[in-house]
């Protein structure tokens, strides 16, 4: 299962969430792969050591024209965890796409003989609506859509699920798997009554697991680490541990 991670409105926790969720799922048995599609390249700096090697990145596969990604090509981080990082060079990219036969696909061809051999794969895509997110949206099975719980959330999802429904003619496939509550605070009225608005909305397309605004998550992105090994026993660690159960509960749907 290829799962997008898409938000055109930055800050909503887009990377957090797919690396926390990918710490759970391989915390759950799952192999997963990260692929980082995002020009900030957090998700990298997040996962890995700075220092490490890389033998391909994602800007490799839309600059080069590469022929499909083989397994020892993958950054391995532990025995579930995989990842596709980023480097610098992915800004640039998409002077390159444009100029490319079939450029929405870049990403998919390369995936060819890799995605099977994971339970999942987790994108990172970018903050906005262009070639790299197009690419991350063709690739994928289904879209999770963390949100900042904000009533501009609303018109944001919309105009993804438009986005979504433009490339059903490339990637009949896609639809929205959930969209994530993201840094919830329940002492904020605002935060309750746009979770009722999209619940009313999209109702079983809202994920029931909440996840809640934490220092923890913070400190545990600036050491590099996971929820789950910064913080094993936190509420937001039970909570993405919830959110993976979730996702699994899901997808065995399609």
């Amino acid at each position: 299962m290829i799962i997008s991670l898409a938000n055109q409105k930055g800050g909503v926790g887009k990377t957090t969430t797919a690396f926390n969720l990918s710490a759970a799922l391989g915390a759950l048995g799952k192999k997963v792969l990260m692929i980082d599609n995002d020009p900030q390249c957090n998700l990298t700096r997040y996962a890995m050591d700075v220092d490490k090697d890389v033998k391909v990145s994602t800007d490799d596969i839309y600059v080069t024209k590469r022929k499909p990604l083989s397994l020892d090509e993958l950054t391995f981080l532990t025995s579930h965890l995989s990842l596709l990082p980023a480097e610098p060079g992915l800004a640039g990219a998409e002077y390159y796409l444009i100029q490319r036969v079939a450029r929405e696909n870049a990403l998919r061809a390369a995936l060819t003989d890799v995605a099977g051999h994971f339970d999942f794969v987790i994108i990172d895509n970018p903050p906005a609506l262009n070639l790299l997110t197009i690419n991350g949206l063709v690739s994928s099975d289904v879209v999770m859509v963390p949100v900042q719980l904000e009533f501009f959330s609303l018109e944001g999802i919309v105009l993804l699920q438009k986005t979504m429904e433009s490339l059903k003619e490339i990637n009949p496939r896609l639809e929205l798997l959930g969209i994530v509550p993201n840094m919830f605070n329940d002492r904020r009225k605002l935060n309750w009554e746009v979770l009722e608005a999209l619940e009313k909305q999209f109702v079983d397309r809202v994920f029931k697991t909440k996840i809640h605004d934490s220092v923890k998550i913070a400190e545990s992105s600036g050491h590099g680490e996971s929820i789950l090994s910064y913080a094993p026993t936190s509420r937001s660690s039970e909570e993405y541990m919830s959110l993976a159960k979730e996702v699994i509960e899901n997808v065995q749907e399609w």
